[in-house]
């Protein structure tokens, strides 16, 4: 039986999805607001050096997909307003070790996760504007992400994805993902640790 490139990241990295998505219980009850401005430190910290690798490795009619894809400013943003600090983004410890990313399968393996983590966000970034009392993007802009273009974004990634990986890089494109979820858990976990947050 033949599967699509989409089907198949999703179905191989439901346990490394999973394993992030419970450590860091996004959409809990109650959340301290310093735990919050915290994990977007860790946000940027991973999504900053990600974005500025993914970008060295994106075949040049793909830069503007890309382009239009990049967080990192968003982030910026939200620890700027929450923090009233505009350099608290650069003041981020930054990860080091990221996913290779030196074929068009890996890059779109990893970018699957970077752009699903936005189907997420419909539901998070309501629920800390609820809990911190913000107003629509500011200081959730990340999780709000692309807002009412969500659905049509993620439906162009996974059109270019599967037109861009070949069928024989696909075994590539999830250990890339899987390496991108266990490189988030792994540094987010790290971050929260040394903030002082408990799991």
């Amino acid at each position: 039986m033949q599967y699509d490139l989409l089907s198949l990241l999703k179905t191989a990295t439901a346990e490394s999805h999973t394993r992030l998505e419970n450590a860091l219980d996004l959409m809990r009850p109650e959340w301290p607001r310093e735990e919050y401005v915290a994990l977007l430190d860790g946000f940027y910290g991973y999504v900053a050096p990600w974005e500025e690798a993914a970008a060295h490795s994106v075949p040049a009619h793909l830069r503007p997909f890309f382009d239009a894809r990049r967080k990192a400013a968003l982030l910026e943003a939200d620890l700027t307003f929450l923090t009233g600090d505009s350099t608290r983004a650069q003041t981020a410890p930054r990860a080091c070790r990221l996913p290779s990313m030196n074929t068009v399968g890996r890059v779109f393996g990893s970018m699957y996760v970077m752009e699903g983590s936005t189907l997420g966000g419909r539901f998070i970034a309501p629920h800390v504007a609820r809990l911190f009392a913000l107003e629509p993007g500011l200081g959730n802009a990340y999780f709000e992400g692309y807002g009412a273009r969500t659905g049509s974004m993620w439906n162009a990634f996974r059109e270019t994805a599967s037109a861009e990986v070949p069928r024989d890089q696909y075994d590539i494109a999830i250990e890339a993902a899987i390496a991108t979820f266990d490189g988030l858990h792994d540094w987010l976990g790290a971050v929260r640790a040394d903030s002082g947050a408990t799991a």
